[in-house]
């Protein structure tokens, strides 16, 4: 007799996938609660700490040699020209402020001018 099931390549999948991850799963468990691996992971920071300070370093030097700027160096103008810009633009409020106070004083001086001249020209 012939069954009616057909194959399913997924439920396959999904069951081998099932069947691994549980025996994997508890084995990657035990190993990571053990000594040897907080030495490893220990080790392998270490590393990784030394190469990206030698990295640093590296280019730095290779910066230096070819005559371009460095990242601090970026940031450094950077700040210089944000400054800058306060500078330039508290000055500019200040010159705004001062010209208009002179602007208004002439035309005052102006107004009392037109006033007392045609005073003058009624008389």
């Amino acid at each position: 007799m012939a069954s009616n099931q057909t194959f399913d390549p997924v439920q396959m999948w999904k069951s081998w996938y099932d069947l691994v991850e549980k025996t994997w799963g508890k084995s990657m468990d035990d190993f990571v609660k053990t000594s040897e691996y907080s030495a490893m992971v220990g080790e392998y920071q270490k590393w990784f700490f030394y190469s990206q300070e030698q990295y640093k370093k590296w280019m730095d030097q290779f910066l230096n040699e070819n005559n371009m700027p460095s990242k601090e160096e970026i940031a450094r103008v950077a700040q210089l020209v944000i400054q800058l810009e306060e500078k330039v633009e508290k000055l500019d409020e200040r010159l705004d402020d001062e010209v208009m106070a002179r602007l208004d004083e002439i035309k005052t001086t102006l107004e009392k001018s037109a006033k007392s001249s045609a005073k003058k020209a009624n008389a």
